[in-house]
């Protein structure tokens, strides 16, 4: 069995770009279809 590698990535930018509707569709390869304002972080993981 192949060993995981884990990778951690930080998403910053401007207010209103869409980094959580970036992360949301590398993470559950899914479009966020009604993106609300994230206060504070967010967290997601994906295993592959």
């Amino acid at each position: 069995m192949a060993s995981l590698d884990r990778v951690k990535v930080l998403v910053l930018g401007d207010s209103g770009v869409g980094k959580s509707s970036l992360v949301h569709l590398l993470c559950q390869n899914q479009v966020l279809g009604n993106p609300s304002w994230t206060v504070g972080c967010s967290v997601d993981v994906r295993v592959q």
